[in-house]
């Protein structure tokens, strides 16, 4: 059984069920930025299967092997992740555990190797090439410090289209005011706020 260390998944899935996409287009791309043990990109994947979407893909980026980084704004230097298990063999775990998700792409980088690396989209081979570049919805759990999240909002509002979800983990613990200016100026509006998971939708662009 796949293990998660938060709380109010719930919100998680209503991001996903909050989600749409207009047009014909029949692909459908989400994204998971910190996946530790994988039970946020299981639920997203679960969740979009209901939708009837067409053809889904799902991004997880962490880079695991227990690396040093600043992890809230009010930590001065690098320190290491607080879980002590986060190692290499947490990921080799995962995707054991994923492994019947074939459309999961786990991206062994941190934020800012995948946003430079993928900064064109993601590009799939059936029949023949294609390049995703516009998420459905993208559940932000990486770093917690303010620029961290400022930065990967700014990425993916640019990526985004009408109907994009963002769903937002322990958003207290960093300024979520000046990230709700950005977003509100991308055109994203409040679905749900919790105690420790924001949820909003792009209404226009």
């Amino acid at each position: 059984m796949i293990k998660g260390d938060s709380g109010e998944y719930e919100l998680l899935t209503e991001a996903v069920k909050s989600s749409y996409k207009l047009g014909p287009d029949d692909y459908y791309l989400t994204c998971e930025i910190g996946v530790r043990e994988g039970l946020g990109s299981k639920i997203i994947m679960d969740e979009m299967k209901t939708k009837n979407h067409g053809t889904h893909h799902h991004i997880g980026i962490d880079p695991y092997g227990d690396i040093k980084y600043r992890h809230f704004d009010k930590e001065h230097d690098f320190i290491e992740h607080p879980k002590t298990d986060y190692t290499n063999l947490m990921k080799l775990r995962l995707k054991k555990d994923l492994i019947d998700y074939p459309n999961f792409h786990l991206m062994e980088m941190t934020d800012c190797e995948f946003m430079y690396k993928y900064r064109n989209g993601l590009t799939i081979y059936e029949n023949k090439p294609k390049t995703l570049d516009k998420y459905t919805m993208v559940h932000f759990d990486g770093p917690h410090t303010t620029i961290d999240v400022l930065r990967e909002v700014l990425f993916f509002c640019d990526r985004s289209h009408v109907g994009t979800t963002f769903c937002f983990d322990d958003y207290k613990l960093y300024q979520m005011d000046t990230i709700d200016k950005v977003c509100y100026a991308h055109g994203f509006r409040p679905i749900k706020k919790g105690k420790q998971r924001y949820v909003i939708r792009k209404e226009y662009d």
